[in-house]
Formats: structure tokens, C-alpha cells, sequence
């Protein structure tokens, strides 16, 4: 073998070294999984197998707003979004989605103690747009929402139905609308019932009756917050003195440690679900006194509390701020901590609900509340509680 002939032997073994070498590492490259252009990271790195990606359950259900449900006696993941049940079965290639049986290639299964679905079936499943290069799935699912949606209901819940419509209106430009309007918790319930909306909010809990109309999904939650202004001395009421002054029992702010003044009650317009709220949880669902004012906002309720040093009222702790104090419940201040605790006697549940079955862009929306991003990013931020998905 010539000199000429021996380099270029060496040459060619050494590229085919070097390209084993970026096909081993290649290969050995981290998976990742994009959702809407995030990174969506775990503790538990995504795998292969045999041409298939598997992720952890929970990582990716809480990225889509679905609920997880793990039964141990079946070794069954229920995995439910706002239109569609998934149901999974370790180690098995059968499946179901919204009942339907299909057909996995490569099975969920446990991997380092977490439980692995494939990516493709589940996000498809769902209505999601998945490709995949560069060892990366790319899933498109809240940037695929198009249309125009009416939003109707609690100005507790509007807060959080803006930011999030005004989010998802950025992440799907020109192709979809979403119109946010108050009127409270009754109002968006007659709107659902009667079409002149396509999703309620409510701050209240949802009447048997009602649910046999629509359905609910819970976004957040949320506690009631007895309010007065800075200035007033009072820090702490019982559950028993707050149910007299509201019912008109207690008429001095002296029979509960306070100064020698009238206590002047402000309370919500009839059909608000923060009122209903208040009556079911601490007023043993007796009535406001009838001499109260009424407000027909969160937000107007509150300013009224901020300009009257003798009155109180009560509110959202989404809406509570350094204008008004929020009075400890038998002696347990309101905030996230003692609502997930149970500590805090006034806490409730936010929903938003549609008529029937949601639609296509309906799902969608409600998943996103639901989602992880929404419930750090918008429902903490404004100062709610998050859902403990």
C-alpha cells in the first residue's frame, strides 16, 4: 500500500470513529419535551422505546391542565382534561380514550418509581399537534385554540378569566377572542343556561339542580376575607360574632373589643356567589341584615370598606389589599397556607362552567386555567389560591 493509499485508510477510520462517537452521544442526548414553546422540565427525564418517547404521567398532565387519577387495585392511570378521559393500563399496549379502546406500541409503564406514558398517544389523544426532532417533542396544544368565546359570570373569578384570556389571545394571534364580562355568580349561570354565553363563573358551589344543566370544573381557590378598614382596632372575630353583626345581633363595634361605634355592614347584591358563600360558611346560611348596603362588584364592595372606618364587609383575599385589613376567623388569618391546611373555616372553590359538554375552544380554555402555568403565573399572582394539581 502506497503512502497516498495508508492516509487515506486512516483518514477514513478515524471519521468513522469520530462519527460513531456523535452517533453514540447523539443518541444519549437528553430528550425534550417543548409544550407551546416551554421546556416543560422533571425530576424524571423523559426515555425512548422502540421509537417511542414516554414521560412522566404527572410531569405532562399538570404542563395540560388534566386531572390524574391512579387506582392500585387495576394499576390504572385516569388521565381527564375537559373533554376527554384517558385511561391507561401499566404494562399494557390497551388503552382507552373517552371509552374507546386502542392500541399502544409500546406500553405505560414504571420507570425510577414514576409512571411512563407515551407522549404521542396521549397528546393526540387529546387534540394535540405533536412532531418530534432533535430528540425533542414538540407538543402544540393552548397555541391551537381559534374562535370567538363570551366569558360571563363572578367578579370574585374575573380577575383570573382576563389574565387568562388575554394570554391565550397572545399565544393564538388573530385566531381567537375571548370576552370577559362580571354580573356575578347568578348572572353567568342564567347566561350559561340560556346560551347567551359559551363558559359561567362562579363563586359558589354548584346546585344539584344546576348540574344537571352544566358542568363544573374547579379553577382555583379561594377564601372569604372579613373586612373592615385599616384604622379599626379589631384584629380577630369569632365564627359566632361574625354571624351576629352580619345578621344584625351585634350593632357596636365595642361588644367585640373595638371603639364605641356603630358597625355599618356592607355585603354583596343578591345572586352574587361570594354572598352565597359567606351565608353557607359562616352565617349558617341565615341572611345579611336587611339595613346592609350592597355592592354589585368584588371590587366596589372593597372600596366601600376602604372609606368607612366603622364599617366591615367581606370579599375575596384575591381583592384584599393594603386599603382594607382582613380580620383573623377565630384567630386564623385567610391565605393560601391555611386554606390548603383546612385551618381557615371560610374556604370555597372557584369554577367556571359550560352548558352540556364544552366545545373545541372551550376544553381548551379550561385546561389552560387548570394548567400548571396558569395556576402559578396568573391564579397566585392575583392572589388566589392554586389548585394542588
Amino acid at each position: 500500500m502506497n503512502r497516498k493509499s495508508k492516509a487515506a485508510s486512516l483518514f477514513l477510520a478515524i471519521a468513522m470513529i469520530f462519527g460513531l462517537t456523535a452517533g453514540t452521544a447523539s443518541a444519549a442526548s437528553p430528550i425534550r419535551i417543548v409544550i407551546d414553546g416551554n421546556e416543560i422540565k422533571s425530576d424524571v427525564a423523559p426515555v425512548i422505546e422502540n421509537g417511542r418517547t414516554l414521560v412522566p404521567l404527572r410531569v405532562i398532565s399538570e404542563a395540560l391542565g388534566a386531572e390524574v387519577e391512579w387506582a392500585q387495585s387495576t394499576r390504572q392511570a385516569t388521565i381527564k382534561t375537559a373533554a376527554y378521559t384517558v385511561v391507561f393500563t401499566l404494562d399494557s399496549a390497551r388503552y382507552t380514550v373517552n371509552g374507546a379502546a386502542k392500541t399502544l406500541e409500546v406500553p405505560a409503564k414504571t420507570i425510577n418509581d414514576r409512571t411512563m406514558i407515551p407522549i404521542r398517544a396521549f397528546a393526540e389523544s387529546i387534540g394535540a399537534e405533536v412532531d418530534y426532532s432533535n430528540n425533542t417533542a414538540y407538543i402544540n396544544y393552548f397555541t391551537t385554540i381559534s374562535g370567538s368565546v363570551k366569558v360571563s359570570g363572578s367578579t370574585t373569578v374575573q380577575p383570573i378569566m382576563e389574565a387568562a384570556a388575554r394570554k391565550l389571545e397572545s399565544m393564538n394571534s388573530g385566531k381567537l377572542s375571548i370576552t370577559v364580562a362580571g354580573g356575578g355568580s347568578g348572572a353567568g349561570m342564567n347566561d350559561t343556561k340560556s346560551g347567551a354565553n359559551n363558559i359561567g363563573m362562579s363563586s359558589s358551589s354548584i346546585s344539584a339542580d344546576d348540574a344537571t344543566v352544566v358542568t363544573p370544573y374547579v379553577i382555583a381557590k379561594d377564601a372569604i376575607a372579613i373586612i373592615v378598614h385599616p384604622t379599626n382596632p379589631v384584629i380577630s372575630l369569632s365564627k359566632e360574632e361574625i354571624m351576629q353583626i352580619f345578621t344584625g345581633e351585634i350593632k357596636n363595634w365595642n361588644e367585640v373589643g373595638g371603639n364605641n361605634a356603630p358597625i355599618l355592614i356592607h355585603t354583596r347584591e343578591t345572586g352574587s356567589g361570594t354572598l352565597a358563600s359567606l351565608e353557607d360558611l359562616l352565617l349558617n346560611k341565615e341572611k345579611v341584615v336587611e339595613r346592609a348596603t350592597p355592592y354589585a362588584s368584588a371590587g366596589l364592595l372593597k372600596n366601600a370598606v376602604a372609606g368607612d372606618p366603622n364599617g366591615i364587609g367581606f370579599d375575596s383575599i384575591g381583592f384584599v389589599d393594603s386599603t382594607v385589613k382582613a380580620l383573623r376567623l377565630e384567630n386564623i388569618p385567610p391565605s393560601s397556607t391555611t386554606v390548603n391546611s383546612g385551618l381557615y373555616q371560610a374556604s370555597r372553590s372557584l369554577y367556571v362552567f359550560t352548558k352540556g359538554a364544552p366545545g373545541a375552544a372551550e376544553a381548551k380554555i379550561i385546561d389552560y386555567l387548570r394548567s400548571a402555568e396558569c395556576q402559578k403565573e396568573i391564579v397566585v399572582k392575583e392572589g388566589y389560591v392554586a389548585l394542588g394539581i
